[in-house]
């Protein structure tokens, strides 16, 4: 009787923790590329690339939360992909969060600099999956769209 009750316990927990991890992997290389050799953006985006440390300064996070991530910023178009696989799904929740922030934030300051860009972030990409986060800000939002899509549903 003690051995069942520790395989169904066992069972019991195994199950718990697949289905903590939730979603699919996704594949963030792939899709930095796809995204990047998009028409979605007004200018070449693979010059933009950031550093891992860049992109935890820029949205706030610790290194410790993420296990891969990509950042490619235009300050000048406010154009931005940021791709992210979180430690866990927790660690995408608060990503997804920073990434509204984010958004916020360059609404407001581009109001005043470049208001021109204002729509591309009113019309920013954003979704999560499991442990993965994107967010896409461009000039061409449904294209942009689409690809993240391909990859996140």
């Amino acid at each position: 009787m003690k051995r069942i009750a520790i395989c169904l316990l066992t069972l019991i927990l195994v199950l718990l923790l697949t289905a903590c991890g939730g979603g699919k992997d996704v594949d963030l290389d792939a899709l930095a590329g796809e995204l990047t050799s998009s028409a979605a953006f007004t200018m070449d985006m693979t010059q933009f690339q950031a550093s891992d440390s860049a992109a935890a300064g820029t949205y706030g996070y610790d290194a410790g939360e993420v296990v891969k991530c990509a950042l490619y910023v235009n300050t000048g178009t406010a154009e931005e992909i940021f791709l992210a696989q979180g430690k866990d799904s927790k660690a995408a929740d608060h990503l997804e969060e920073l990434c509204k922030s984010r958004i916020e934030a360059q609404t407001s300051w581009m109001q005043s600099y470049v208001p021109e860009a204002v729509p591309r972030l009113e019309n920013a990409v954003l979704a999560k999956s499991g442990s993965y986060v994107v967010m896409v800000v461009a000039d061409d939002s449904a294209a942009a769209k689409t690809v993240v899509d391909k990859y996140m549903k």
